[in-house]
């Protein structure tokens, strides 16, 4: 079972952005402590990472470049080995919010 993906507003300054995508990385550890066979395991881990990196991106206001740790994010948790389409969007949710 999936931890609930952090609720968004639709408007988003980036300390809580920031934010959101610490728990959101935080929501991705937990399932990587929960995995089920190395594959899923891995997969988690590099989307809990790459959702770390969008965030510590977030506070240095890179946005290019967390836009580019969040689309990674999006597609490590949203591929089939990770099984985890709520972390995914949380993720893509992040990702939609940042501004352009």
């Amino acid at each position: 079972m999936q931890p609930a993906a952090p609720a968004l507003d639709i408007h988003l300054d980036l300390s809580q952005l920031e934010a959101a995508a610490r728990k959101s990385a935080t929501s991705a550890r937990a399932l990587v402590n929960r995995a089920v066979c190395d594959d899923q395991e891995n997969v988690l881990s590099v989307a809990a990472i790459s959702l770390d990196s969008a965030a510590k991106f977030l506070n240095r206001g890179e946005t290019d470049k967390a836009r580019d740790a969040l689309r990674a994010a999006c597609h490590y948790a949203g591929c089939e080995e990770a099984a985890a389409p709520k972390l995914a969007a949380a993720a893509l949710t992040l990702l939609n919010n940042l501004p352009a």
